[in-house]
């Protein structure tokens, strides 16, 4: 069993089964994958999702169901924060592994939207380093 938290939202793992953290239900829902679109990452969950007016909407069995509400008290530990989600298939994109929906353009503008501006690269020296090490032997 893992708790993990992953842009704003509380993903659980057990037995195989994934599930999301929905405020608005007070309790954990059943998802199939996380995917990256293009400009953000969507939730699939059409598996569970297929009838609103279904009494069962989200859970998509009774069995579900109660495994969510028994689910429900591990919201109070801690989760661990991670980049990204071990669910799904993942391809590469530039410079990390990320499930991409078939839809999702592979563009340098999809790319910097799912960084945020933050690539692992190694182009650029790190800023606010005064010194090299050639420097900062002959400065003492």
């Amino acid at each position: 069993m893992g708790l993990y938290e992953f842009r704003d939202n509380t993903f659980l793992e057990y037995k195989g089964y994934w599930f999301v953290w929905e405020a608005a239900w007070d309790a954990f829902r059943p998802i199939q994958n996380v995917v990256w679109t293009g400009s953000s990452f969507r939730i699939v969950d059409t598996q569970f999702c297929s009838d609103p007016t279904d009494e069962l909407y989200g859970y998509g069995s009774e069995s579900m169901l109660k495994l969510c509400e028994l689910l429900r008290d591990t919201r109070t530990r801690p989760a661990t924060p991670v980049e990204s989600l071990p669910i799904g298939v993942k391809e590469w994109f530039r410079d990390r592994f990320v499930a991409m929906d078939t839809c999702a353009p592979r563009t340098s503008a999809s790319w910097k939207k799912l960084v945020q501006g933050r690539g692992r690269t190694c182009r650029k020296a790190p800023r606010g380093k005064k010194f090299t090490r050639r420097n900062r032997r002959t400065s003492k």
